[in-house]
């Protein structure tokens, strides 16, 4: 198995250089696993009291933003997975206002939530697991620019951010 390096800062849009301080390491596979540790040991720190938690009215309830992140490293494996295979589909998701906010999450317990953030998580690895240099460096002659290297990173970066929040906003 390949060890996956940090990205290249030039392969990636100008936004992802914050998320990329804050995954650490040097090998993207030990990176994922050791952040999905961290993010299920968060998840089982918080009380079922405090799933619905939202800290401000219009802000997210703890179960959502755990939900985001499940929904946000789908996508961002979909796009590590066109880049790899030098697939050209829109990756582009709505933010903000245009971004869907039915999570569904008054339907769903933190236990099924990191379940499934395990799976995704899993499958994420899996996919990494067998990218060669090129196909992990892989770009696209347009903007922005992402590769699947890039885009791993990014996943770690992202979790880890939404974490912080919980832990320094949430759960404080």
């Amino acid at each position: 198995m390949i060890k996956i390096a940090r990205p290249y800062i030039e392969d990636a849009p100008s936004w992802y250089p914050y998320f990329f301080d804050l995954a650490k390491g040097d090998d993207l596979i030990e990176a994922l696993e050791v952040n999905k540790q961290q993010t299920i040991d968060l998840i089982r720190s918080i009380s079922s009291s405090a799933e619905n938690y939202s800290y401000a009215g219009g802000k997210w309830t703890i179960k959502q933003v755990l939900i985001h992140l499940a929904d946000d490293e789908r996508y961002y494996a979909y796009k590590a997975f066109c880049c790899s295979r030098q697939v050209d589909a829109l990756l582009e998701v709505p933010q903000g206002n245009d971004y869907n906010k039915d999570f569904n999450a008054q339907n769903r317990t933190l236990t099924d939530i990191a379940e499934e953030l395990v799976t995704i998580r899993d499958a994420t690895v899996s996919l990494y697991k067998h990218m060669t240099d090129a196909m992990l460096d892989f770009r696209f002659d347009k903007l922005p620019v992402y590769t699947a290297r890039s885009v791993g990173w990014m996943v770690v970066g992202h979790n880890v951010h939404h974490c912080n929040i919980l832990k320094d906003i949430y759960l404080k």
